[in-house]
């Protein structure tokens, strides 16, 4: 049997990394950067420095496309396109992976969900952000009605989620 060590990330871009910063896990990028799993965020760092830091609270998922050797990171805020990460070794990819899975993990604390009565599925998520702060997220799936009602519901739904863990309601 060959044992196969991965690649780490070289010396000269760990030093563009903040010391919280430092890789758990790394993957080289088929453009030359590299992707890091660090305890509180996501960085893409090259040689001029951080391309890409996005701590976990921000990572709705990440997605492998073992086909195409891409990692797309989706956003929870819906609004940010996906980051798409071309892995250059894909073998070696699988312990990236599962760090980022690991990490994005470890950020939800807890989740509710509910389909509301327009139809709409209502998410709430209570996190931890990079500093181990927990907080509530409130997303959506689907068409809001933005009524009253509605509102009402998802306010209960914030309100249930956040005792659920201590936090003021």
């Amino acid at each position: 049997m060959i044992l196969r060590r991965d690649r780490r990330l070289p010396e000269p871009l760990t030093a563009h990394l903040a010391p919280r910063d430092a890789p758990l896990a790394s993957a080289e990028l088929a453009d030359g950067t590299w992707a890091v799993v660090a305890r509180a965020a996501l960085v893409v760092v090259g040689p001029g420095g951080v391309v890409v830091r996005s701590p976990w609270h921000e990572v709705e998922r990440g997605t492998w496309d073992g086909d195409e050797s891409v990692l797309t990171v989706t956003w929870v805020d819906g609004v940010r396109a996906p980051l798409e990460l071309k892995v250059q070794d894909a073998p070696s990819a699988e312990r990236f992976t599962r760090a980022l899975r690991e990490r994005v993990q470890s950020s939800l604390v807890h989740s509710e969900s509910a389909e509301l009565p327009g139809g709409a599925i209502v998410m709430v998520h209570i996190r931890r952000d990079e500093d181990g702060a927990l907080f509530s997220q409130v997303t959506a799936r689907g068409r809001l009605r933005d009524d009253a009602e509605e509102r009402r519901l998802v306010d209960e739904m914030e309100r249930h989620a956040r005792a659920a863990v201590g936090l003021a309601t």
